[in-house]
């Protein structure tokens, strides 16, 4: 089963302030999860940053007709489970869960150019906007986690209940994730 998605953000640009960290630390991932996680950038032209300000007020990484974002999240979730029957019933018996997740980024190539105070309101800038992405990033491996955990606690009476049961769970942490991201978005 695949799950694509991508989540957004627009944050108030003239009023950001500088964040801390890039996310919560990293846990050690557990056997079964396999993650990968990129970081793209993607340039904003403009020398002056009050007009680079205003490109990113203005930007739709997800095309023309997709919400405002200056930052966006794209993920894959594809649970895999093997199953085997033993007297009576049927229980998982391997599990994987791989994640793939890009975070892209704005970049400011007049940044080298750019005045110390534009300086420090970019770095500002840009680590709001990721602070924020590498939120939706932590909840997807949260998720995926999560998943991987339901997906080892199944058991039924038949292999057909269980593959059912496991296509089930994978369909309730998709919408659990994609409710998830709206609330970190405030749209949920």
């Amino acid at each position: 089963m695949r799950r694509y998605g991508a989540v957004t953000v627009l944050l108030g640009l003239l009023t950001a302030a500088p964040a801390a960290g890039q996310g919560r630390a990293q846990r050690e991932i557990r056997p079964g999860l396999q993650i990968t996680a990129l970081e793209e950038r993607y340039p904003v032209a403009e020398e002056r940053l009050a007009d680079v300000i205003d490109a990113l007020n203005h930007m739709r990484l997800e095309g023309e007709r997709g919400p405002l974002s200056q930052g966006l999240t794209v993920y894959e979730v594809v649970p895999r489970w093997r199953y085997q029957p033993a007297s009576g019933s049927c229980s998982v018996i391997t599990a994987e869960v791989r994640v793939e997740i890009t975070v892209k980024l704005p970049m400011w190539p007049g940044f080298a150019k750019a005045t110390g105070d534009d300086r420090f309101r970019w770095r500002a800038i840009l680590e709001g906007i990721r602070e924020h992405e590498y939120e939706h990033r932590d909840v997807t491996i949260l998720s995926a986690e999560e998943l991987l955990d339901d997906l080892f606690g199944l058991r039924a009476r038949t292999c057909g209940a269980l593959n059912r049961a496991a296509e089930g769970a994978t369909a309730l942490a998709d919408e659990a994730l994609r409710s998830r991201h709206a609330e970190i978005d405030g749209s949920g």
